[in-house]
């Protein structure tokens, strides 16, 4: 399985998150998964690190960091 290289990945913040499911949907890789709470989960495996997940999220719940520091 090739590796995967990013520069930035995902960072969900679980107290602004509202849980409305939209990083999930528009996640090109389909690596962004909802918990049981309605709330991000990352597949970190698969993310490339695009930031689509954090760019339509509607409240600013998920910044992309720093590779490692999520």
């Amino acid at each position: 399985m090739a590796q995967i290289v990013r520069a930035f990945a995902p960072k969900a913040d679980h107290d602004k998150c509202i849980g409305c499911g939209q990083c999930e949907t528009y996640c090109p890789e389909g690596t962004v998964m909802l918990n049981d709470d309605k709330r991000p989960v990352f597949d970190y495996r698969y993310c490339k690190g695009c930031g689509v997940c954090a760019n339509e999220c509607p409240v600013d719940a998920i910044e992309m960091v720093k590779e490692g520091t999520q």
